[in-house]
């Protein structure tokens, strides 16, 4: 297979999307920034932590890639470190590309090797000879690994991801029912059901976040203050501000940054049915920087010390409660674009 790193990454992008839209561009889906098109808000508490969480997403991106697009995207989870080799080998010879979660730790080429056991998702594309071509978007690199390394890095056992219950990830992607155009209809439905559950109208609301049921969830625009109450009740005690809670709360910020950018690209398709839209478009990537500063800040909070930390965490939900008046100027948008 010939997939090749791509010149240029779009803003949002993170390195599962990177692959997503490695495998799609080589199977010539156009606009393939266009298959990600849920929008919303959702706070809820890590049932094993109680620390505060807050997410853009309400439904599997199984279902989200289905939705419109008619993208079949098959993600499997399994302990099974014998059947994982096997499938994808055979996936392989069937010249299909399969995306992988591996662990940093035995990455050579990444910054985190031999230091920190942290997941990441790479492109394979070619088994010959023992070793096995990959891409890495997020680093721009095409190479080789060979199977030890590979095996290796594939057992997800000592990253965060273990809390999920299974060791072994691994994704593949069918476009043989793929549809590329979105019609107005469709659109406006998508719209709609963003809006609702902005609105906190939870009816397509997924009742488990991937592998949890939720514990005290709040939807739409309210989950955004409730989340700013939650964590300053968390800030009361300093010792809770640990580097894993302040890299979880990064990772939250960022993830909702990411949304609202690559949101940009499926209202992009809706600019012909009403010209409109374009403001609602640069609403969402104005509030995407924002949610980017704020997580930015949070990252930066890291290498504080406690007193600090607490000061530039203030400052974090402080920026975080500015951008509720965006995001309520982007769901006034919307309201006024369904009705029309």
């Amino acid at each position: 297979m010939n997939i090749q790193p791509r010149e240029a990454h779009t803003e949002g992008e993170d390195c599962f999307t990177l692959c997503v839209s490695s495998i799609l561009n080589y199977k010539e889906i156009t606009n393939f920034l266009a298959v990600w098109k849920q929008c919303g808000m959702m706070y809820h508490e890590d049932p094993e932590r109680g620390t505060p969480k807050l997410v853009p997403t309400y439904m599997t991106v199984e279902n989200e890639f289905q939705r419109i697009h008619h993208i079949d995207l098959n993600i499997v989870r399994t302990n099974e470190r014998t059947e994982v080799i096997q499938e994808i080998m055979t996936l392989l010879q069937q010249n299909e590309a399969v995306i992988v979660w591996v662990d940093v730790f035995y990455m050579k080429y990444n910054s985190l090797y031999q230091l920190l056991h942290s997941s990441h998702c790479i492109v394979l594309s070619d088994y010959a000879d023992g070793q096995f071509e990959f891409i890495d978007d997020f680093y721009h690199l095409k190479g080789n690994m060979d199977e030890q390394t590979l095996f290796e890095a594939l057992d997800l056992g000592q990253t965060p991801l273990i809390r999920e219950g299974t060791r072994y990830r691994y994704a593949t992607l069918d476009v043989g029912n793929a549809v590329e155009q979105v019609k107005e209809r469709e659109f406006y439905e998508m719209l709609q059901q963003n809006h609702e559950i902005m609105d906190g109208i939870s009816g397509q609301l997924t009742k488990q976040v991937e592998w949890y049921e939720l514990v005290n969830p709040h939807v739409g625009l309210p989950a955004i203050e409730r989340y700013i109450d939650a964590t300053r009740q968390h800030m009361q005690d300093s010792s809770a501000l640990t580097e894993e809670y302040l890299d979880n709360m990064y990772g939250d910020l960022a993830g909702i940054s990411n949304n609202r950018y690559l949101y940009g690209h499926f209202l992009r398709e809706g600019i012909p049915y009403n010209p409109d839209i374009s403001q609602l478009v640069e609403t969402y990537e104005y509030a995407a920087q924002r949610w980017n500063l704020a997580a930015n800040m949070t990252l930066k909070s890291q290498y504080l010390d406690l007193d600090r930390r607490h000061h530039m965490l203030d400052r974090v939900l402080g920026k975080i409660g500015e951008i509720i008046a965006l995001e309520q100027e982007a769901h006034d948008l919307v309201k006024h674009l369904v009705a029309s």
